[in-house]
């Protein structure tokens, strides 16, 4: 559209300032309506002009009936574009349109797969403890080879307990466990560096920990029962 003028001559406006990407300035628009659309004009009732002699009225109406300073040479604005999920992404250019609040996504707008955690099945702990028991130790030896092979890799320990008990001897218990296993890594030769703990107790199961009628899951409490592994760097 080139650029903005004033038909005769006032500071700015404001609003459309910033839509067609003019500064802003204090002097504000008023939306003056008739007819099927909206001239955008100054208190007074003069109307924006572009370079082109064109005037501009409010995006996607419809023009008014025809004003003697801009007879049919009317400019109509882009609208601003919009992000209908707030992904960051324009709806023009989201491939994933409605993507939950929050979700990390790529340049089109869809979830950015990650990696998933390594599962240490088989490390597990002593009843009510953070000690681990003589075959998780075995197990963890293999995440020793792994680390001391991959030493360019740093990793997240994370604790997870099950349901039972409270939310706050959960979350002390499954960050005493991932203490646990750092420190046996430790021990055996991985740099403390290289590792960060983290109890999340049972606020992240990957099971049920109750039946859909509400009774006990065993089956479930015991998947939710983990220490996981995190690339963080490599």
């Amino acid at each position: 559209m080139g650029n903005w003028t004033l038909v005769k001559g006032f500071a700015a406006v404001a609003c459309s300032g910033a839509l067609m990407g003019l500064p802003a300035t204090s002097a504000l628009a008023d939306n003056h309506s008739g007819g099927d659309g909206a001239y955008w004009t100054n208190p007074d009732g003069e109307v924006w002009v572009n370079a082109d002699g064109e005037c501009w009225y409010t995006p996607n109406a419809p023009k008014e009936e025809p004003r003697e300073e801009c007879g049919d040479k009317v400019a109509q604005a882009e609208p601003e574009p919009k992000d209908s999920d707030g992904d960051g992404v324009i709806d023009a250019n989201d491939e994933c349109p409605g993507t939950p609040a929050g979700t990390e996504v790529d340049s089109v707008g869809c979830p950015v797969e990650k990696d998933a955690p390594i599962v240490l099945k088989g490390v597990k702990f002593e009843f009510n403890s953070a000690k681990l028991t003589a075959g998780a130790e075995s197990r963890l030896d293999n995440v020793v080879n792994a680390l001391t092979s991959a030493d360019g890799i740093d990793v997240r320990i994370e604790g997870h307990t099950d349901s039972i008990g409270s939310n706050e001897y959960n979350l002390e218990l499954s960050q005493d466990r991932a203490d646990s296993v750092k420190a046996y890594l430790v021990d055996n030769g991985i740099a403390a560096s290289r590792m960060v703990t983290r109890g999340f107790g049972e606020t992240r199961p990957v099971a049920p920990n109750t039946q859909p009628d509400g009774s006990d899951n065993p089956a479930g409490r015991a998947e939710n029962r983990r220490v996981e592994l995190h690339v963080i760097d490599e």
